[in-house]
């Protein structure tokens, strides 16, 4: 449950967004961004696409959020954008023919109109497509939102487990705050299998995963919010879903890692890359801000948490 913002001030929006739909007024926008906090923020978990379109948030985010939990993150807040998805704190009503732009568009709207618009800078956590989806959001405000007047929200009525029945005004935000990003096994370069080309003859979010798609031509790197934004890009050699350079975009993150195996043999899945708190595994790491290595590295949820607690922003 969200309680207070960073600097202990009451923030009562937040919690009763959480447990039913309000009405708030948004100010107008800030004459500075928020300084970073390197510390315990708001954190938001976007989850990957579900072929069946019934994510359970609260058993896909079970071990990311107990591990935050245990160490000092009261606010983890989890948010699904299917229709049939369930246990999510925020959900949109979408399908997997929701373009990803689309949930983008509405996930930047959430993130503006709970945290952002209030001066609130968060903190986000994404599985394979929900970072496309968090991503998105940075970057449609960016070609589109910047410089525009902060719309009046005052009277509008936002239900938390039908997100996409709002009215959110035309195009997109004027600014958004988030001050990381850490993604797991995320298609950065898409995902040029054959199972997602026929996913994509009858699911529109397969079609916007393949590489070279309109949709990740648009997408870009790494986007920067208006506070800035420091990405950390979690991929393993031994996906069986997105590759090793998809998933670290080509080794171009402000930080990257990519995991081999554990001190046993054992590997690290697609679905591991967001459950895995344990274990001595070895990877190769870099990035733009960070240093380059080969060697013993923190599992993947443990290195999650660095991405969230003490990063440099560009």
């Amino acid at each position: 449950m969200h309680r207070s913002l960073r600097s202990g001030l009451a923030l009562p929006l937040v919690g009763a967004m959480i447990a039913a739909a309000l009405i708030a007024t948004a100010p107008a926008a800030s004459a500075a961004a928020p300084a970073r906090s390197d510390g315990h923020r708001i954190t938001l978990m976007v989850h990957g696409f579900d072929r069946e379109a019934d994510t359970n948030c609260a058993s896909s985010w079970k071990d990311a959020e107990n591990l935050l939990n245990a160490n000092g993150w009261g606010d983890v807040v989890t948010f699904g954008y299917y229709n049939k998805a369930t246990n999510c704190d925020l959900r949109l009503q979408g399908t997997t023919d929701t373009r990803i732009q689309e949930i983008g568009r509405q996930f930047a709207w959430t993130v503006y109109y709970l945290y952002s618009s209030h001066d609130v800078a968060i903190d986000v956590v994404t599985h394979s497509m929900g970072g496309l989806v968090a991503k998105a959001a940075i970057e449609g405000v960016n070609r589109y939102g910047v410089g525009k007047t902060p719309p009046d929200l005052s009277g509008l009525t936002v239900d938390k487990n039908n997100i996409g029945a709002t009215v959110w005004p035309i195009a997109w935000p004027p600014y958004l705050y988030i001050e990381d990003m850490v993604t797991l096994a995320t298609p950065h370069q898409g995902i040029g299998s054959a199972l997602v080309t026929a996913c994509a003859i009858t699911h529109e979010q397969c079609s916007d995963m393949r590489p070279g798609s309109g949709f990740l031509s648009w997408l870009g790197k790494q986007p920067l919010s208006q506070m800035g934004t420091d990405y950390t890009f979690l991929a393993s050699s031994h996906d069986d879903t997105v590759s090793a350079d998809s998933a670290t975009n080509k080794r171009t993150a402000h930080h990257w890692a990519l995991y081999d195996k554990n001190a046993d043999g054992g590997t690290l899945s697609h679905t591991a890359m967001r459950t895995t708190s344990t274990g001595a595994w070895q990877a190769s790491w870099g990035g733009q801000l960070s240093d380059a290595g080969t060697g013993s590295y923190p599992a993947p949820l443990l290195r999650m948490m660095d991405g969230l607690y003490d990063q440099q922003a560009q």
